[in-house]
């Protein structure tokens, strides 16, 4: 008999010709693939998300305000005989845990990534301080699930690696040609993703040998003034396309101030290009070859590509060493969790 598994998640969804969407390919995966072993409910809210991947919304209560939210929530709590599985920690997450832990229900707290820094990159020190306060409640009172260990103090936890990597991702790499330097960045085009700070620098690179370009996939707000050696793409749902998308570019550069375990880091070296990130989320190397910690500087920045470019092969090489988390695993990870 399968068990009942409501899902609240702070990610905004849309509608669009009578379809739901959301703009986290996560949210789509959990329910394709914990389904078969649980009945799967989401209690989302709707907002204006680009609408890239389908979900299904026979099992998802939407909420367009507070009100409706604590709503949904109440009837969930009342009705449902289920756990519950938090992801990340908002106002609106917040407010699940206070009402599921006033109903004795047993509550799961997923953490993707250092929320309080974030936070502090965004909002300032001061909310961020709060948010830390609000986190420790959380993490106190719930099963914690991690993505590496330096996201939270409590001594017990569970360890899970994310992956969306399956065989696809292993089939025909290609190695392009390497007469242009082409950068790729796939992600959210926030602050906290370093894409704005990452954009200034590469416009200060004087590079007459070979022509770079940087290419951008992603939702967010564009800036009106880049370079003619800027491209902005939107978010790619199919995974053949995505994959293109690698294929074409030399190397992957992850610019963010926070990270906990990000698939696009995984999604590149799997396509065997090597990655550079900046020195505030060295921790993601994991022991991996072919990932460069760079100065937020656009001489160092450079000068790495330059090292990466001269030695590419030898990077290549090295990298065929690596060993990667994938969805399979993961979900064999979160299962056994959440039973």
């Amino acid at each position: 008999m399968k068990k009942n598994l409501v899902i609240i998640n702070n990610e905004k969804c849309s509608i669009k010709d009578s379809d739901l969407y959301c703009e986290n390919l996560e949210i789509k995966s959990l329910n394709e693939n914990l389904k078969n072993k649980y009945n799967i409910k989401f209690i989302l809210r709707r907002g204006n998300a680009i609408p890239v991947y389908k979900i299904d919304k026979s099992n998802t209560k939407i909420s367009s305000n507070v009100l409706s939210f604590i709503k949904n929530l109440f009837i969930s709590a009342i009705k449902d005989r289920a756990n519950y599985l938090i992801i990340s920690v908002t106002p609106y997450t917040f407010l699940s845990f206070l009402l599921l832990f006033l109903f004795k229900k047993k509550i799961f707290l997923y953490l993707r990534s250092d929320g309080k820094k974030e936070i502090s990159i965004i909002f300032g020190k001061k909310l961020s301080i709060i948010y830390k306060i609000i986190e420790n409640v959380m993490v106190k009172f719930s099963n914690l699930i991690v993505v590496n260990d330096l996201i939270s103090k409590k001594k017990i936890f569970h360890l899970v690696n994310p992956s969306q990597i399956d065989q696809q991702w292993f089939q025909n790499i290609k190695i392009p040609k390497r007469d242009k330097i082409k950068l790729l960045y796939v992600g959210r085009i926030k602050v906290e993703k370093g894409v704005y700070s990452l954009i200034d620098i590469f416009k200060k690179i004087k590079y007459s040998e070979k022509d770079l370009s940087l290419t951008l996939i992603g939702q967010g707000n564009k800036p009106k003034e880049t370079s003619n050696k800027i491209k902005f793409l939107e978010p790619i749902s199919v995974k053949k396309n995505l994959i293109e998308q690698y294929d074409q570019h030399n190397i992957f550069i992850l610019p963010s101030y926070t990270e906990g375990h990000p698939q696009a880091l995984i999604e590149s070296l799997v396509r065997q290009r090597p990655v550079v990130v900046f020195e505030e989320i060295e921790h993601v190397l994991q022991k991996y070859e072919g990932v460069f910690v760079c100065k937020r500087d656009h001489n160092h920045l450079l000068n790495l590509i330059k090292f990466i470019d001269k030695n590419y092969e030898e990077i290549l090489e090295k990298m065929k060493k690596n060993r990667y988390p994938t969805k399979e695993n993961f979900f064999k990870q979160l299962n056994k969790i959440l039973n």
